[in-house]
């Protein structure tokens, strides 16, 4: 009788075991996988700002040297604005 109760609990456990392997060998997969699936989201976030970078970046560049011509002109402005309050200082009034 022992002997009985001793093989069904022995094949309880190899059942059991085998259940665990199985549900252990899924959570190894999605732990992989998902693993992968980080790598593949944070290569496409990178890979597409690089890209949107690399075309926007001549629309950038031809801003920046539209704003340098306007400051500059706007220096040029005020250089002129400087240059006829001194000639009004020698015109007699």
């Amino acid at each position: 009788m022992l002997d009985e109760e001793l093989k069904k609990l022995l094949k309880e456990n190899v059942e059991l075991s085998h259940e665990s392997l199985k549900i252990l060998r899924r959570m190894n997969r999605a732990r992989i996988m998902g693993g992968v699936f980080r790598f593949l989201k944070w290569g496409l976030i990178v890979g597409v700002s690089v890209w949107s970078y690399l075309q926007l970046q001549p629309f950038v560049a031809k801003y920046l040297g539209l704003m340098q011509q306007l400051s500059s002109g706007a220096e040029s402005v005020s250089k002129i604005g400087n240059v006829s309050d001194q000639i009004n200082k020698f015109l007699p009034r």
